[in-house]
This record gives C-alpha cells, structure tokens and sequence, in this order.
C-alpha cells in the first residue's frame, strides 16, 4: 500500500486474499497516514472486512480499539465504529470497545452517536448484562435523537412508525 492507494475493491480481495493477515495489518497502519483520504480508505476498507467476516480483523483487535481512540477524522472514527461493533470481542477487549462506544455518545457528530449506539447493540448481542445497559440509550435516542438516531433507534427496537 505504499505507493498510491489501489481501488477499494481491489484492497478488499487483497484482504481476504493469501496475504490477507499482511494487508489488513497494512490497513490498520494506514490509519495513521496523514493523508486523510488514504486513511479514511483504509478504515472504509477495514469496516467491510468487519461487516463480511467478523473475526477476520480479530488478530487486529487492540490496534484498531487504539486506532478508534487516537482518530481524530470523524470518517475514519465512523468506520472504525462499525468495524468494532462487528466484531466478536469478549473479556478486556470488548469493556475497552464499550467505553468507547459510551464515549461517543456523546460526541458532536450526530452519526458518531448513531453509529455508537448500532455497535454497542451489536456488541451486546450475546450479552444480557450490556444489553440492559444499552436499552435506555436506544429509548431515549428514540425519544430525543437527531432524526438518524431516531431512525436507527426506531430500527434496532424493531419499531414501526
């Protein structure tokens, strides 16, 4: 990835492809680049990964929780976002993810909260402690949310307008 970036569909079969554990650790250190949009691609990149196979970026999991804390470009934290929400975290690691998460609730980015509020309902899937924690974010999202936590709120309770 050092020279100019490859179309995202091509990064994308390089990351599942035989030197997938190389490329996808390439990605995360394209997080750093100070050329945002190289950076960004590489999060958008890392985020489909993520959304088609979620323990694929497992091995990578602390450096992408420090990417997500250290990232200042809100398309970078978005897609970080979903990538960690996808990602089937346990111990240590997912209580990192979950504060995160909680953290950008209360971002300035409308759809840094929205998308925090998908992942930590995607990260309590299997966890009825979480869930209960994450429920009264998801209702008063509903209740008081820009009209895209609305939405999202809406359809993570399976509620119909």
């Amino acid at each position: 990835m050092g020279a100019p970036v490859a179309a995202s569909s091509q990064l994308l079969a390089a990351a599942f492809g035989e030197n997938r554990r190389a490329v996808q650790a390439e990605l995360v250190d394209a997080l750093r680049w100070a050329d945002k949009a190289k950076a960004e691609e590489a999060a958008r990149t890392l985020k489909k990964i993520a959304e088609a196979d979620r323990a694929a970026l497992m091995p990578l999991r602390k450096r992408l929780l420090r990417e997500a804390f250290r990232a200042q470009d809100v398309r970078v934290q978005w897609n970080l976002t979903i990538a960690i929400g996808r990602l089937p975290l346990t111990g240590s690691d997912k209580a990192v993810a979950v504060d995160l998460m909680f953290e950008r609730l209360s971002d300035r980015s409308g759809l840094n909260r929205t998308l925090a509020l998908q992942a930590l309902m995607d990260l309590s899937e299997e966890d009825a402690a979480l869930r209960a924690r994450v429920l009264p974010f998801v209702h008063k999202a509903m209740e008081d949310g820009t009209p895209a936590m609305k939405a999202r709120a809406r359809k993570l309770l399976g509620v119909r307008r």
